[in-house]
């Protein structure tokens, strides 16, 4: 129980459950409005987005709430150990002892299912920890300069595209608590989200340049999306998709996939559940061979390969912390 006494425990058991309840009821509510939909939304896409939501309504929700549930059993069954244990010894109790498997460092949301759109970067095996230079730079370095520097490296990949130019950024980069493992994930409002575990070895700057390269596809389909007229002047933006090309090599049938793939009924999540079952397998890979993530993975392993001692001195200088001497 993480060293909480049995009262604590006892707190958290009916926390857990009361937030099944609610969680449950949310859903229902989701569920409802959805299925109102019908009566004014109809066509591919309405069945598309049903289709979506039916798969985590019925797979993520349901996997979420048998964990909380898994949790707060749990939590009552170390209680019960507990309070036997203590009528046993004479009534002395306190915080629960640690068993095996049981250390202090446990995530307190284990539980939880993986978030859908966790960065999941299996590229071709090159990563930037074969520098040892990089390496001992990188654990010479603290906390707060580690951050800076996968900003600098966001804001230097994004730079490259026209991006992050004006005075607010146009892509912010934020750290999960260090409590949450959830890798990566950006979103289309211009955030990217890092787990601070990605903090502890130099392999999370290729990452930062995976989730770069999504802020720029973001930005790449902006830039050539249709105005609310242009079904009546006919045009088909083929000038801006020319820009684009001439200007960074984005050809408007890439564009275009990666604006079918990003609606949130087409894109393929990374899975949850048991690696070894056939399902999670063919989900996966559905998820890698999805043209953002390729576009992405491909960025990645190019930035792996690209990276130098010196470009992390570089990226120090422009981060304002202190530059590893070599």
């Amino acid at each position: 129980m993480l060293g909480m006494d049995t009262e604590e425990a006892l707190r958290c058991s009916d926390a857990a459950r009361r937030a099944d309840g609610t969680l449950r009821a949310r859903i229902d509510q989701v569920d409802r409005t959805i299925s109102g939909l019908d009566a004014f939304w109809r066509g591919q896409d309405a069945d598309a987005f049903r289709s979506a939501w039916s798969t985590v309504r019925h797979e993520a929700a349901a996997s979420l709430l048998e964990r909380l549930r898994h949790a707060a059993d749990e939590l009552s069954r170390h209680v019960e150990e507990q309070e036997s244990a203590s009528a046993a010894d004479g009534g002395r109790s306190g915080a629960a002892q640690s068993k095996g498997g049981e250390a202090g460092d446990v995530d307190p949301l284990a539980f939880l299912p993986s978030l859908p759109g966790v960065a999941f970067n299996p590229g071709d095996g090159v990563t930037t920890t074969t520098d040892p230079a990089i390496q001992a730079a990188w654990e010479d370095m603290s906390e707060a300069d580690r951050k800076a520097v996968l900003r600098q490296i966001v804001d230097d990949e994004v730079t490259a595209y026209g991006m992050n130019e004006g005075l607010l950024p146009d892509v912010d980069v934020r750290f999960h608590p260090s409590w949450v493992s959830s890798g990566a994930i950006s979103l289309e409002g211009g955030a990217i989200y890092l787990s601070s575990e990605l903090l502890d070895s130099p392999y999370g700057l290729q990452i930062a340049a995976h989730e770069a390269r999504h802020q720029v596809q973001y930005e790449m389909i902006r830039r050539t999306e249709a105005d609310p007229w242009d079904w009546v002047t006919g045009d088909d933006n083929s000038e801006e998709y020319a820009e684009v090309e001439r200007a960074y090599g984005f050809t408007r049938g890439e564009i275009e996939q990666w604006r079918h793939e990003f609606r949130p009924w087409n894109y393929e999540f990374p899975p949850i559940g048991d690696p070894s079952t056939p399902e999670y397998q063919e989900q996966m890979q559905d998820y890698l061979d999805q043209e953002v993530e390729v576009n992405a993975r491909e960025r990645e392993d190019e930035f792996a390969d690209e990276f130098s001692f010196e470009d992390l001195q570089q990226a120090q200088r422009d981060a304002g912390v202190p530059v590893s001497q070599g």
